[in-house]
């Protein structure tokens, strides 16, 4: 589905600025990037290649454009966190609507996603392991709601859910109530505003795919 976003188009100058083997491209009239993505070693030498193309969604900025590798080097398979299609699954929805939130830039998604994303394919390569990445599927979603709401217990973060989205808050002073001994202020009260920026219709969601509703 050919998508025209124009947050998208007015920032294709300054990543090709920053980066400059990108060119921009036009398919079905809509302007795309595509080029070589060098990624850096510890020291700043070039450890590898890749072909990519950066095309724009619908919710750009607020959302992840979509990342493509093209040139073949990792194989399209889940495990690789590689669709068919050569589009890269680089992180759980919710974990990135709450890195949108405030809108992201094309220079800023290949610098923090794109970036260390291939850097985690080379580490595979090479050692046969990543370095961290999120499982894929229900698995992955359970382990970022498990860092999300430092607990693996599920009730705990449906206490959370609900307490995010009730009319009636707890109190700041309060023992939290996911009996950590800690007040509510230094406990769930910032995990509930992330939370309630990822919303609850995506978390609902997320909580059908683990089955847990």
């Amino acid at each position: 589905m050919v998508v025209s976003n124009g947050a998208f188009n007015e920032q294709i100058e300054s990543l090709i600025k920053e980066y400059p083997n990108f060119q921009m491209k036009t398919d079905l009239e809509y302007p795309y990037l595509k080029g070589i993505l060098d990624i850096p070693d510890d020291e700043g030498i070039v450890a590898g290649s890749f072909s990519v193309e950066i095309h724009p969604t619908s919710d750009f900025p607020n959302a992840f454009p979509i990342l493509y590798e093209v040139g073949g080097e990792i194989p399209c398979e889940v495990d690789w966190h590689k669709y068919p299609d050569s589009s890269c699954c680089l992180t759980v929805r919710a974990k990135e609507k709450l890195m949108c939130k405030n809108g992201i830039t094309l220079v800023w998604f290949v610098q923090n996603m794109a970036i260390p994303y291939f850097a985690n394919q080379l580490c595979r390569k090479q050692t046969g392991s990543y370095l961290h990445e999120y499982s894929h599927g229900a698995k992955g979603i359970w382990e970022f709601y498990k860092e999300l709401f430092h607990s693996q217990n599920p009730e705990i973060w449906k206490r959370c859910l609900d307490n995010t989205f009730s009319n009636g808050k707890n109190k700041r002073n309060v023992q939290c109530y996911c009996n950590s001994g800690k007040k509510y202020k230094k406990c769930h009260m910032p995990i509930e505003n992330d939370v309630a920026k990822i919303g609850k219709e995506q978390i609902i969601k997320d909580f059908k795919i683990m089955r847990l509703i």
